[in-house]
């Protein structure tokens, strides 16, 4: 499985459509040095890496991550979106199969005509960014659509679950909260979480917000007073107790193990 952090958009390089030649088309051979991202509308595709050999089809997408030697295996006759972009692996928001299938293509047709006219108009914006993001969640939910099709009632129970604490890991949430807005008994969600999930769910709680807090603290600007309050702390020293009883270091030994040179932009 690929994981992919899409709580900001995804830095999309390029983004195009690609018609091949009536024969005797080949995919180049290349280094690739970022995700390369391929929807396949029309034929086949034969494509590797320095791994394995991909036969993508019609109504099938590939994302292929870097290589060394990415290269086309045979000639073909193809029509596909393809578009190369960065984004951070963990903490992974979506996750999705290399290779799969796709079933929402007028979803996907509209999503790229979109992106298609907000290059042409002016590429790698923010707009871009955004639109390039949606087309992969829009492929990862319809692989998570056909695997909650034959998954357990439990495993269903804790992807909610898990989806409600992802989007209040800004807040302050308990156990309580989250059966009382899944309309469960708290000792009974408690339960099923920790035998699906081989985790507590107070512990899964905690480690949501301790990896949105390890996030901020590497990747912005923010005092520990700001990012405390960001994270809805009654006060940066709730919040420093906080974190360092779930990760072992205060938030700025944490900052500064990480990154020698960052340093507060104000004192703490």
């Amino acid at each position: 499985m690929l994981h992919f952090d899409l709580r900001v958009p995804i830095d999309m390089l390029w983004f195009g459509e690609f018609i091949s030649p009536a024969r005797g088309w080949k995919h180049l051979t290349r280094r690739l040095y970022e995700y390369e991202m391929m929807i396949v509308t029309e034929g086949e595709l034969f494509i590797a890496d320095e791994d394995r050999e991909y036969e993508v089809r019609a109504g099938e997408y590939l994302i292929m991550s870097p290589t060394r030697f990415q290269h086309g295996t045979r000639e073909c006759k193809c029509r596909f979106y393809w578009m190369h972009f960065h984004c951070p692996a963990l903490p992974a928001s979506v996750s999705l199969p290399p290779q799969g299938t796709y079933e929402n293509a007028q979803t996907l047709r509209v999503l790229a005509s979109m992106l298609l006219a907000s290059e042409a108009e002016a590429p790698r914006s923010t707009r871009s960014k955004y639109l390039a993001t949606q087309i992969l969640i829009e492929l990862a939910r319809g692989h998570e659509e056909r695997e909650s099709e034959g998954a357990p009632p439990r495993k269903l129970l804790c992807e909610k679950v898990k989806n409600f604490v992802s989007f209040h890991r800004f807040s302050e949430i308990r156990v309580r909260d989250v059966a009382r807005e899944l309309g469960y008994h708290e000792k009974y969600l408690s339960a099923v979480f920790h035998e699906t999930e081989g985790v507590t769910l107070k512990h899964y709680i905690t480690a949501q917000r301790t990896a949105e807090a390890e996030r901020l603290l590497l990747e912005t600007q923010y005092t520990v007073a700001q990012v405390a309050l960001y994270l809805n702390f009654e006060s940066a020293h709730n919040f420093s107790r906080f974190f360092k009883k779930a990760t072992g270091s205060s938030p700025v030994e944490f900052r500064r193990s990480h990154h020698p040179s960052h340093r507060p932009s104000t004192p703490l």
